[in-house]
């Protein structure tokens, strides 16, 4: 193994620690010393691979942000049309919120921290600046497949899209009522799918 790799593992293995003590414990009652106890690492460790607490935690959303567009790569089969793979990646990434409604909680606490700290104002941006990206990019590649063009601008699509899955999540974390969550994304699909103008 190179140094380098050994690095890179290191990095990803402190990440993986934060996100589980974030999500286990929530973001007030979590400190540098409880992810360097997760990681097995000291804070000296923690602080030379990721520096600042905002940039851990940016560090953080970026790797949610990865996972997410795993998640949704993984799901959809090639060749389906855009109505298929959005309705494909959408209900994958909803399956991921049933079964770690813990994670998307973690997330929500790190956009209000963000918010109620001026000096890290541009965490919460970023994280929804990323997720409506994502989302964007992934619109964009599956009509560009299928030559089909939008009814709706790309951005705006995309930003509605994630305005309506935060909803159906800040819902769902709130009762864990699968049965209405899952309706309700059937029709937040259908609605996207009225907007880019096709069924």
């Amino acid at each position: 193994m190179t140094k380098s790799s050994t690095a890179t593992d290191r990095r990803a293995d402190i990440l993986a620690a934060t996100i589980r003590v974030l999500a286990r414990d929530g973001l007030a009652a979590t400190t540098t010393r409880k992810i360097a106890t997760e990681a097995g690492v000291n804070q000296a460790t923690l602080r030379y691979y990721f520096g600042s607490k905002d940039d851990l935690l940016f560090a953080v959303l970026q790797a949610m942000m990865q996972n997410t567009g795993e998640i949704v790569q993984k799901a959809v089969q090639p060749g389906e049309q855009p109505a298929a793979l959005i309705r494909q990646s959408l209900t994958a990434f909803w399956s991921h919120v049933e079964s770690s409604p813990e994670l998307q909680v973690m997330q929500y606490e790190l956009t209000l921290y963000a918010l109620r700290n001026p000096a890290s104002a541009w965490l919460a941006k970023e994280q929804y600046d990323g997720y409506c990206a994502l989302v964007e990019n992934l619109f964009q590649y599956y009509f560009e497949q299928a030559s089909v063009i939008s009814a709706t601008p790309l951005p705006t699509l995309a930003r509605f899209t994630v305005a309506g899955i935060d909803g159906l999540i800040l819902q769902f974390v709130s009762d864990h009522n699968s049965e209405r969550a899952r309706r309700d994304l059937n029709t937040l699909i259908q609605a996207v799918l009225a907007l880019i103008g096709i069924s």
